[in-house]
Parts: structure tokens; C-alpha cells; sequence
């Protein structure tokens, strides 16, 4: 019976690891770079980690602003981001 529990849990873990790879990352802190012309950001978070991503006109949802041409360094800023693509930028005022 034991063994069926810790099976089952470890079955869990990884199927969440694996969804975890899937729909990427999240991220909120401070732009500190702005590159590309909006094309490309650089964000930091409270904590110090730094994570840069390309803005796609096409494929990344814009929310706080209208186009990435409005993205300034200093903006606080929520990414959802996978492989160093930005899925969605939300920016905070």
C-alpha cells in the first residue's frame, strides 16, 4: 500500500514538473533595458534575477500599454515568457 502512495506522488511531481515546462515561466519586476526599439526587454526582479525577452508584435498580449514602442526602462512590468519569448507583458503603473 505504501509503495502505491509513493508511487502515485512521484507520478504527480514530474506530470507538474513537465507542466511547468510547458507553459513557461512567470516573472515581475522592473525593466532595465529596452532594446530593438521595444523588439527586445530586459527585466529585473526584486530578488535579482534577470531575464531578457523578445516582444513579438504577433505572438506577445500587450496589457497596460497599446504598442511596445511604450515599453520604458523603470516600468514595472509582469512576463509570462517561455525560451526567451515574452507570451504576454503586462505593464503596472
Amino acid at each position: 500500500m505504501l509503495q502505491k502512495v509513493v508511487s502515485s506522488f512521484a507520478v504527480v511531481l514530474f506530470t507538474l514538473s513537465l507542466a511547468g515546462s510547458v507553459y513557461g515561466e512567470e516573472m515581475t519586476g522592473k525593466i532595465t533595458k529596452v532594446g530593438d526599439e521595444g523588439r527586445e526587454i530586459t527585466v529585473k526582479s526584486k530578488g535579482g534575477k534577470e531575464v531578457t525577452v523578445k516582444i513579438s508584435g504577433s505572438r506577445t498580449t500587450l496589457d497596460g500599454i497599446k504598442s511596445r514602442s511604450e515599453l520604458k526602462e523603470g516600468q514595472s512590468v509582469t512576463v509570462e515568457h517561455e525560451a526567451g519569448a515574452a507570451k504576454k507583458v503586462k505593464v503596472t503603473k
